[in-house]
């Protein structure tokens, strides 16, 4: 939007940032420290403020060695004949660079992280044995907290309930500031912030704009367990300006299960447990409950043992015959075993997770009773409760029963210990949508963090970072992706808005 000379500007900043989850506190604590003045605007209310950050599990990615991490990168990144990449080369091989010294980096800053797991999501491609996962020590939120007090311990400013609303440039095209709606004291009013060097978008995704999500996404409709503020803003104001964009159809997303009566989807724990047997308090082996999962007409579709972060694509076939997905929704399906084993809803992330914005009860009957979860005395009856044919489910169980007795699985290969049958009545069902983390697309960003046009050239004075425009194409690297994205591309952002002159 051009800015017109004749209004003025309501604040002025070297650097202003927009949004205030991970991505955009790293990016203001980093250009705080090389010397910048810095203000973050954020639209949400400073007592009720919850990133996706916040409520993922704090595991950041950082891989062992470039090369080796570079070569894993551009792997996922091949869609189709080795020459169309789903991110450049030059970009993917940038993000690699500050993100395997993440660790360090909140080391550095006095952060409690230890290693978590070196397993990439995708082990059969090269390069993937450079994956490493760190963890904040507690949760998303114990990480956010100290990310927030090393935002607050340099006196940097955030403006709470100021949501931006359109990014204002000069006759040029270069961006000078944002136009933002401040709702902190009594009416809303339009106030105009100056950049005098950038702005930095880390206003993340578009989890909440239905909109969106219908023209944009593989399937529909998708849930997620965050970004309740997430509705896209970043997005239309960088398209204003003249960003192109990309990854607009990829999802780092999963199957979830989404009830009419809460706002956010869950996490589901499946089989109760991690893939294997596992020990209990008392030494002994505690076998996983038997679950499978199919689609709306009874029907298996998929080794259940899913991709925690690409499962969702597997949702996305539309029939065009019936004119409908006919995945969408699909069924968690499990017996007593898996009900008695402990609670469905992970207690670990999504809307049971640290904010607590509800808490899942251990022996999963509140849900049963308020209907999330269905329950059927028999096979057939369960079919008539979620809709199914009785007759396709009938055959569905007990074919799964048999793979389970002769310990093979040909349809999806899915192997022991999780052969284990449903034949402990009654019968149980969730039903499940594709959802989960968050959205991938945003506008286009090269290696320096700099918003580009259509044609590859960088938009004066705008920079993004975090999943506005995530640097991740369709396949997602390993656990703590998405939260490396923010840490390295935060830094990536804010070096590269200091060197800019000053704009008087």
């Amino acid at each position: 939007m051009l800015f017109p000379k004749s209004e003025r500007w309501d604040k002025t900043a070297e650097v202003v940032i927009i949004g205030y989850g991970l991505a955009g506190a790293v990016a203001a604590i980093t250009a705080h420290d090389l010397g910048a003045s810095v203000v973050i605007i954020e639209k949400q209310d400073a007592d009720t403020h919850c990133s996706c950050s916040s409520i993922s599990m704090g595991i950041i990615l950082s891989p062992s060695d470039v090369d080796r991490a570079t070569e894993y990168m551009t792997a996922l990144n091949q869609a189709g004949p080795p020459a169309a990449l789903w991110t450049d080369r030059e970009t993917t091989r940038a993000w690699v660079e500050y993100a395997v010294q993440n660790k360090d980096w909140l080391k550095n800053l006095g952060g409690n992280i230890k290693l978590f797991s070196r397993e990439a999501e995708f082990p059969q491609l090269p390069g993937a044995d450079s994956m490493e996962s760190w963890k904040y020590q507690g949760n998303g939120l114990r990480m956010m907290q100290f990310i927030y007090r090393q935002v607050m311990s340099r006196k940097i400013e955030v403006r709470y309930r100021m949501p931006a609303q359109r990014l204002l440039t000069d006759d040029a095209g270069q961006v000078l500031g944002v136009r933002a709606t401040d709702t902190r004291r009594g009416p809303p009013k339009e106030v105009n912030l100056r950049a005098t060097r950038a702005v930095i978008l880390c206003s993340g995704g578009f989890e909440e704009n239905n909109e969106m999500k219908l023209q944009y996404l593989r399937t529909y409709p998708v849930y997620f367990t965050g970004g309740e503020a997430n509705t896209g803003d970043g997005i239309r104001m960088a398209g204003e300006v003249g960003a192109d964009l990309w990854h607009m159809n990829c999802v780092s997303a999963r199957l979830v299960a989404k009830f009419p009566d809460f706002p956010l989807a869950f996490f589901i724990d499946f089989s109760g447990g991690e893939s294997g047997s596992r020990p209990t308090r008392t030494g002994k082996e505690k076998t996983l409950a038997g679950f499978i999962i199919v689609d709306k007409y009874g029907r298996r579709y998929t080794n259940e043992n899913l991709k925690p972060h690409a499962a969702a694509y597997e949702l996305g076939a539309f029939d065009s015959y019936k004119l409908e997905y006919p995945k969408v929704p699909s069924y968690h399906i499990f017996d007593r075993r898996r009900m008695e084993h402990g609670p469905l809803g992970k207690s670990t992330s999504g809307p049971s997770g640290p904010q607590q914005l509800y808490r899942w009860s251990r022996d999963n009957l509140t849900e049963l009773q308020k209907g999330w979860i269905v329950r059927g005395e028999t096979i057939a009856e369960l079919a008539g409760r979620i809709g199914a044919p009785a007759a396709v489910l009938e055959n569905t169980v007990p074919l799964w029963n048999q793979y389970c007795r002769e310990g093979n699985d040909p349809d999806f290969g899915r192997q022991p210990p999780e052969l284990v049958p449903l034949d402990r009545p009654p019968f149980y069902a969730i039903k499940l949508f594709p959802g989960g983390s968050n959205t991938l697309g945003g506008p286009r960003r090269n290696r320096r963090a700099q918003v580009v046009n259509p044609f590859g050239e960088p938009i004066s004075r705008l920079y993004a970072a975090g999943e506005c425009g995530s640097v991740f194409g369709m396949l997602y690297p390993a656990g703590g992706g998405n939260l490396a994205e923010c840490v390295a591309f935060g830094r990536i952002a804010a070096e590269n808005a200091v060197k800019e002159r000053i704009k008087t």
